[in-house]
């Protein structure tokens, strides 16, 4: 099984890369790895996401991110550069592989709301949907 991240729009959206070689300490070592918000085309998981078969928003993106303020930061401006004022958008936090599974509880809430404590709600939960508007 595997994690995906999903941004499920009702309309096409442009892909983005705000990745950065950002740098961590583990178990004594320096990690440096290419790592940040982007939307890429939902395309390896894409038969994986359908075969969970929740009612998803038909423009489908991963999305890569951390709970970081850089990556909310460019998550927020994105979003309020691609959304009008009440339009609406989708955030799956999913695990695919399993399609025995029940489509994960969504909460519903706007754009301002969602901080870095949603953000790391959305991060670690087991599966969520956050269904935002504009």
């Amino acid at each position: 099984m595997s994690r995906i991240y999903v941004l499920a729009s009702g309309k096409e959206l442009p892909l983005c890369d705000h990745q950065e070689f950002r740098s961590s300490e583990s178990e004594g070592y320096m990690i440096t790895l290419l790592r940040g918000f982007r939307v890429v085309e939902l395309e390896y998981y894409r038969q994986a996401v359908e075969e969970l078969n929740c009612p998803m928003k038909p423009f489908r993106y991963e999305i890569d991110l951390e709970k970081d303020e850089r990556d909310l930061a460019n998550l927020r401006a994105y979003l309020e550069e691609n959304f009008a004022q009440g339009d609406s958008l989708e955030l799956w936090s999913l695990w695919v592989g399993d399609v025995n599974v029940k489509c994960p509880p969504r909460f519903r809430g706007s754009l301002e709301d969602f901080d870095l404590e949603a953000l790391e709600q959305f991060l670690t939960a087991k599966e969520i949907c956050f269904n935002i508007t504009i």
